[in-house]
């Protein structure tokens, strides 16, 4: 067979690249300008990023966005250091560079990450407005560790286009705790771009299973994760349960459509065997042979609309305390795995499943065990999954056999306490 012919990169002509050009200077001036604006230093990764691609002189345009604090020199202890009054730290604000996108329309930053960088209310207000216009083609907005509070993420996530391009929400490490995430889950119930939303160790506890399991079937959400927070067994189990009812409506929509067509099949044989209906012609048996063959999911990018509807791949509970450490907690630990095993056992669309670091006991550790050979008897693919060690050690080893490699993480503890920057 004849090898495919690369596509050559198209060159941009000198009048692109000039405009591009003189569009990433106008941004630099401009987040200059706010930055002084608002005593803010300008964040060095942002500086570094626009003068590379100015120096590159190839007409590229700005497409990520990475903001954390500049880095600190620890202080020198002396005596003459101690007399002085405490020289005030410069600090890196969101706000400017916020305000430079809005100032710039500006539709080519797909990727927006802020690290360790405080967002007040004013903030979230201005992210919220920026994420509401027309030309903003923001796909992946990361906010990590900005001590984000409930009422400003209610602020941020409020109004979102529902057909936006939003298509990744990552709050790590904001600890705003069940009523920062029931504020957004009660506003991104209406939204229909957002595939992926992670909110690891914000300190939510089991109220929120409910709220984040309704956004998983009413939402194009397909990955989820939830480490390090505290849903336990309750909250867990009601993360799943509107899922796992939309799964046995699947399967036994699944069951019946099987039945009909034998059924249809059936009379059909009984018609010919008595000479009122004629054998199927060859292009008839080609056509049916075709049909028959599955076609390959179109992958879905980050340009495209999401499709609408429960189709979950990824469910993160790493670290969650479902576990049976409590006194009387066995019926509650085993009626959570019970659901789980029964999403593992049914669904067709589950690809990662972690529920490491939860104890979870032998018991369990063997009904999760037992689902995977259900899955495999009903040939559906293979899926990721990490429980605890504290099991059975053959029971472990089995599971593992079943199951497709997923990367294992490291443990770690809660978040440390660290400097922010007002």
């Amino acid at each position: 067979m004849p090898e495919k012919k690369k596509k050559k990169p198209t060159k941009k002509s000198t009048e692109v690249i000039e405009q591009n050009d003189k569009s990433l200077r106008r941004f630099l001036k401009l987040y200059n300008q706010y930055s002084a604006d608002h005593n803010s230093v300008p964040c060095t990764e942002v500086v570094k990023s626009i003068r590379s691609l100015l120096e590159d002189a190839e007409g590229e345009v700005l497409k990520s966005l990475f903001l954390r604090p500049i880095p600190l020199k620890k202080p020198v202890d002396s005596e003459q250091t101690s007399i002085l009054e405490p020289v005030s730290i410069p600090e890196t604000h969101v706000r400017p560079i916020i305000r430079t996108l809005l100032a710039c329309a500006n539709n080519s930053v797909k990727d927006l990450c802020v690290w360790n960088i405080c967002m007040d209310l004013l903030d979230c207000i201005e992210l919220n407005n920026f994420l509401n216009q027309p030309t903003t083609g923001i796909q992946i907005l990361t906010l990590n560790d900005c001590l984000i509070q409930p009422h400003p993420l209610s602020r941020l996530t409020m109004g979102i286009h529902i057909y936006g391009t939003l298509r990744v929400l990552n709050l790590d490490y904001n600890e705003f705790g069940d009523e920062g995430c029931l504020f957004l889950c009660s506003n991104l119930l209406e939204n229909r771009g957002i595939t992926r939303l992670s909110l690891t160790y914000c300190d939510i506890g089991p109220v929120c299973g409910a709220p984040l399991g309704q956004l998983l079937v009413q939402t194009a959400i397909t990955e989820i994760y939830l480490d390090g927070n505290q849903l336990g067994c309750q909250g867990a189990h009601n993360l799943i349960k509107p899922l796992l009812v939309e799964c046995e409506k699947a399967l036994s929509d699944k069951r019946d459509k099987i039945r009909m067509e034998e059924d249809f099949k059936a009379q059909q044989a009984a018609l010919r065997a008595q000479g009122l209906l004629p054998e199927p012609t060859v292009a008839e048996l080609a056509a049916e042979k075709k049909k028959k063959k599955k076609k390959k999911k179109k992958k879905v990018t980050l340009e495209d609309i999401p499709p609408f509807g429960p189709t979950v791949n990824k469910i993160h509970l790493f670290d969650n305390e479902i576990d049976c450490l409590q006194s009387n907690s066995f019926p509650v630990v085993l009626e959570t795995i019970n659901a789980y095993a029964r999403l593992i056992e049914i669904s067709e669309d589950i690809e990662e499943l972690d529920l490491s670091e939860n104890v979870i006991g032998h018991v369990c550790g063997g009904i999760i065990l037992e689902a995977l050979k259900n899955r495999k008897e009903s040939k559906l693919k293979k899926i990721m999954i990490n429980v605890s060690e504290k099991i059975d050690q053959f029971v472990f080893a089995d599971i593992l056999k079943l199951s497709a490699k997923m990367k294992k993480k490291k443990k770690r503890g809660k978040k440390k306490k660290v400097k922010h920057y007002y």
